[in-house]
């Protein structure tokens, strides 16, 4: 895996190289680079554009902080890998507009639950295409399912990396954007 940087009028963009077997079987794009850094716990924080519940066609921006690490939980459900994640995060918004209440809690929380809502589905999205697609396991699950075996024959029996491409996942996202007062105040 690598990071990749450009500065391409004045931002900041990057992605992911993903190889299987040192061969190059895809590129992930900025946000799946995010997904992958939480996932594996190594997102300290970041800025993210989150479609703004109130006002059609806008975003909003904020910068987000890992509260916690992520929970992950694998189990095998007839020889198939169930991989549970859980992720705790802390937002802080960057972009205001006129037609939200930063102060009321209805309106705090009606962003709350859709900056859940909405990196619970970039998060899917990534897992699913790092196993369905990219059939590579760059998030690392493969030392929560190596636990499952008593011996490491029965772990190279396995064949983790072909069984991880039948994988189901199950996300959660912990969201906790600050009040009206520090969404104002944000850095």
């Amino acid at each position: 895996m690598k990071l990749q940087f450009k500065i391409q009028n004045g931002v900041e963009t990057f992605g992911t190289a993903v190889f299987y077997d040192d061969k190059l079987v895809g590129e992930l794009t900025g946000m799946e680079t995010i997904c992958f850094l939480l996932v594996t716990n190594k997102l300290k924080t970041c800025t993210i554009s989150v479609p703004d519940p109130f006002t059609r066609n806008s975003t909003l921006d904020l910068r987000i902080n890992k509260k916690k690490d992520a929970k992950i939980n694998l189990e095998f459900i007839n020889g198939t890998p169930y991989i549970s994640i859980e992720v705790f995060l802390e937002g802080f918004g960057l972009s205001l507009d006129d037609a939200t209440n930063y102060d009321s809690s209805v309106d705090l929380n009606t962003i709350n639950d859709y900056t859940e809502e909405y990196l619970k589905v970039q998060l899917e999205n990534y897992l699913y295409k790092t196993s369905k697609e990219f059939h590579s396991d760059i998030s690392g699950f493969g030392k929560y399912a190596l636990s499952k075996y008593l011996t490491w024959d029965e772990w190279i029996n396995s064949n983790w990396l072909e069984n991880y491409k039948n994988a189901f996942f199950d996300v959660k996202v912990n969201m906790y954007v600050n009040s009206g007062y520090e969404f104002n105040k944000s850095p």
